[in-house]
């Protein structure tokens, strides 16, 4: 994966870590488009080579999955605009709420597609096969599997909603496309026609993975809980030092991926040197920052030792 992303990104191992999320975003939508616009045509030469309403239903997922790709690559664009004054914080939180677009998106053609596919049950066509259409079905999912791998990955490298959001959509579709191109095969050999009911398995499992995405994307945007991890981990650093006898009020705001602000209260002995007290938070500062890549601030909350022992 890392030689994959220094074919494509120019000087890749001299960029920090939000030019790096923002030129694998880009490239990553980039290629999410030219697949997803490809099998779109090739899907619809499919559908009307054999009047299935199930690969014509597939082939408007995926048109809605090439827009997902622009909102993915038009958010990576904004998400990195840098902090002004009226977004003091910078615009990471831009990725999130195109992440939700996305999976209203999903749904919505979700909805739509099962409207279709009822129809279909309740008149049903007579579908034609097509070995040219088995063909597009088998290509079609190995490149969805190949856009959930790697959506997969990235996104859990950059910790990015909308990759690990995509990765999960492109998955979903494999299993309707493979769920289409099984139900075709059935109707040829049995010649029961399956048509309109695997355009409504496709269906519900779009706006089932409509509706997972739309959980992801909203927790962020309403302030979730800090992951266990993290809480536990900072805790860890936080008391290796000898001088801290306890610390308290820790927040972790979250402005977007690669944009986390934690802070705390560190209890140090009233008796220390202020200069002291100060190095050793700033040491601490510096091992946390580094480790979840943060902006970090702690203030340093002076106790009386007896009564702390007490």
């Amino acid at each position: 994966m890392y030689n994959f992303l220094k074919i494509f990104i120019k000087d890749y191992d001299n960029l920090d870590e939000i030019q790096k999320r923002t030129k694998v975003g880009s490239l990553i939508g980039l290629i999410g488009i030219g697949v997803n616009i490809t099998l779109v045509i090739l899907k619809l030469v499919a559908g009307l080579l054999t009047g299935a309403v199930s690969i014509m239903a597939d082939a408007i997922n995926n048109f809605s999955d090439a827009a997902s790709s622009v909102i993915t690559l038009v958010g990576f664009k904004l998400a990195c605009k840098p902090a002004d004054k009226e977004h003091p914080y910078g615009h990471g939180r831009i990725e999130y709420i195109a992440g939700l677009f996305v999976a209203e998106l999903i749904v919505v053609m979700g909805i739509e597609l099962l409207h279709t596919s009822v129809n279909k049950i309740i008149n049903p066509r007579t579908i034609k096969f097509s070995y040219i259409s088995i063909l597009i079905l088998v290509v079609s999912i190995f490149f969805k599997l190949f856009l959930s791998m790697i959506n997969g990955r990235l996104g859990k490298k950059f910790d990015s909603t909308v990759m690990i959001a995509t990765s999960k959509d492109s998955l979903s579709d494999v299993l309707s496309t493979s769920v289409v191109l099984i139900s075709l095969l059935f109707s040829d050999l049995c010649g029961f026609n399956l048509d309109g009911y695997a355009g409504a398995f496709v269906a519900v499992l779009v706006i089932v993975a409509g509706v997972s995405t739309t959980k992801d994307t909203i927790s962020p945007l309403l302030g979730q809980a800090p992951d266990y991890c993290m809480v536990a981990r900072i805790r860890k650093i936080v008391l290796s030092e000898e001088m801290v006898y306890g610390f308290h009020d820790l927040i972790v705001h979250d402005y977007g991926p690669g944009r986390k602000f934690v802070s705390l209260h560190a209890e140090i002995d009233k008796n220390t040197p202020l200069v002291q007290a100060h190095k050793c938070v700033d040491e601490i500062e510096q091992k946390i920052a580094s480790e979840y890549n943060c902006y970090i601030s702690i203030h340093v909350d002076p106790v009386d030792i007896e009564e702390f022992k007490n």
